[in-house]
């Protein structure tokens, strides 16, 4: 497995006000910038090639989205701290089993997980990791001719970011490049999700042999195999969840854990989504 890092040098804009960059993004952007440069992203549709979401690394080290939760806090603003960590060193899931409580002491922060191991929370987390811009723009209304104010965010991360890849390859390299000049996001959006790239590495992410999971980048299960699974009743799946039934796909939030996770491809006049995961 690879871990791409890079450095952006503008804020990107992903759907009405995102602050992070999902799988099916990246997805979507290795298809174009392939396409651009005339060669086939056969790999990428069939499942060999295989992208995680983006997220930042602070120190070469990266931080992953911290699966659920619960709080354990007689103290109401030791409390809104807790409940405003989105990201955990990646250590942290290596060592301690989700899901997780996370609890005060005096004025110390503790994340405890369901193997009874616990962590003191110091300067291994994440509240934020950069922030929102909202610029405030003109449109001339034609009809009445008065002018139409409009926000539009983007979100300016303030660390490197990295997203895991299986199977990269020299064909994905030049792909990458190309990302840098384009930017990552709509083709409307010209100019924002630009970005250096810093390395490319072998990354070894691996869990205890008991605990295989798969590591959702936001995205998807159908119906039937979500209550197959019986995932509605288990609190496994990260990130204070919030699911949102869209025709036949169940949303999970980024940062979810579940088991037998299967691959998902739509496609659709030439729309692919594909949801996705990597087997940590």
């Amino acid at each position: 497995m690879k871990l791409i890092v890079v450095k952006f040098t503008s804020p990107f804009k992903i759907a009405e006000r995102e602050n992070y960059i999902d799988t099916i993004t990246l997805y979507r952007a290795f298809i174009k910038a392939l396409s651009l440069l005339g060669e086939s992203f056969d790999e990428i549709k069939n499942g060999e090639v295989k992208f995680s979401s983006m997220f930042p690394i602070v120190d070469n080290k990266l931080y992953l989205k911290m699966p659920f939760k619960t709080i354990q806090c007689d103290n109401r603003d030791m409390e809104k701290e807790l409940k405003k960590i989105e990201y955990i060193d990646v250590d942290i899931l290596k060592e301690v089993e989700p899901p997780y409580r996370l609890e005060c002491r005096g004025t110390e922060k503790y994340v405890k997980g369901i193997n009874g191991k616990e962590i003191k929370l110091e300067s291994n987390y994440l509240s934020s990791y950069g922030e929102t811009i909202v610029e405030y723009k003109n449109r001339m209304d034609r009809l009445v001719n008065s002018a139409d104010i409009y926000s539009s965010p983007s979100f300016m991360p303030k660390y490197e970011m990295g997203f895991l890849s299986t199977n990269w390859n020299d064909k994905l390299d030049k792909a990458l490049r190309l990302l840098e000049k384009l930017g990552i996001g709509k083709d409307r959006n010209l100019g924002y999700g630009k970005f250096t790239v810093k390395k490319i590495k072998d990354y070894n992410l691996s869990f205890p042999e008991k605990r295989q999971y798969k590591y959702v980048t936001g995205r998807a299960y159908t119906e039937h195999e979500f209550l197959a699974e019986r995932l509605d009743k288990v609190q496994i799946l990260g990130g204070d969840i919030s699911l949102v039934l869209f025709n036949t796909l169940i949303l999970l939030p980024i940062g979810s854990l579940v088991k037998n996770v299967k691959r998902l491809l739509l496609e659709k006049e030439n729309n692919i989504v594909i949801i996705d995961s990597i087997l940590l």
